[in-house]
């Protein structure tokens, strides 16, 4: 039984490392579903709610490969792939429409200084009522790219990096409205699409995990979400495992689908360290 961090690190230690197989399989699964909805777009002026529900969808679940690679979770501890770790963030983020290379920087950053009222850059994704829910989903991605703006501490490669990355998002969006169907159309999907699929990002990976945002101990930063036998596989499957979020916040270079694994080896410890665990159905 663990009883300590140092014993809990052992067990931790066999969640790390390997290829995740399920990681690359959620990105190359929603790089194929938004391209498809890109196909439309551009071939039929007709609105489609497949196509708005497709890039919603991906605006969401997307963030998870983008997330693990920001870790270097995707290779685990091969340094002879971690350019597969690299690019799995680069394409990513930008179907997000944000910089892998930024957002690398404000994550970690997130992660040394979570809920401080200064330091954690997602305290801005904090909110006391459903009204400033609300706001915060409009806060997701501009906040990404005022932290590329303003971050004093990139490196001159990390500066051209940033560069690229967003000129490359620029460019894309630009060419795809030139070429697409109907103008009206593709812009009103696309914008619809990233605000319901960052609306459940926002919710789901940065409010619910940490609300109310006020504490600051390492095993107390982060909620766990759990549900009844029998629907906290679904309830995770929807929540791409993020309801064990604090899992992460722990032991940030485990990758998302070994959460719940590492989450149930570690119960007793968890609950007995602290960690808030809340049953939601």
């Amino acid at each position: 039984m663990v009883i300590n961090e140092q014993q809990a690190q052992q067990v931790v230690i066999r969640h790390i490392g390997g290829f995740a197989w399920p990681t690359a399989a959620l990105l190359v699964s929603c790089v194929m579903i938004y391209l498809a909805c890109v196909a439309h777009l551009l071939t039929d002026p007709a609105f489609s709610w497949w196509a708005l529900g497709g890039i919603g969808f991906c605006s969401y679940a997307i963030y998870t490969p983008l997330h693990d690679a920001v870790h270097g979770a995707v290779t685990g501890m091969s340094l002879e792939r971690r350019w597969i770790n690299e690019w799995n963030g680069y394409i990513a983020a930008h179907f997000l429409g944000i910089s892998f290379t930024a957002h690398r920087r404000s994550h970690l950053k997130h992660h040394r200084s979570t809920n401080h009222p200064v330091e954690d850059p997602d305290m801005v994704l904090s909110a006391d009522s459903a009204f400033q829910l609300v706001l915060t989903w409009l806060k997701g991605v501009p906040k990404e790219w005022l932290f590329a703006l303003s971050f004093e501490h990139f490196t001159d490669a990390e500066k051209a990096s940033v560069r690229r990355e967003y000129a490359a998002i620029i460019l894309t969006r630009l060419l795809l409205l030139v070429s697409c169907a109907d103008f009206g159309t593709t812009l009103a999907t696309l914008i619809c699409g990233q605000l319901i699929g960052n609306a459940v990002l926002v919710t789901l990976f940065a409010w619910s995990v940490h609300h109310p945002h006020n504490e600051q101990e390492r095993m107390k930063t982060t909620t766990v979400y759990r549900a009844r036998k029998g629907l906290d596989t679904a309830m995770t499957l929807m929540w791409g495992y993020q309801n064990y979020h604090a899992i992460h916040h722990l032991y940030p270079k485990v990758p998302f689908f070994r959460y719940r694994e590492l989450y149930r080896a570690l119960e007793p410890y968890l609950l007995e360290s602290g960690v808030p665990v809340k049953r939601i159905v």
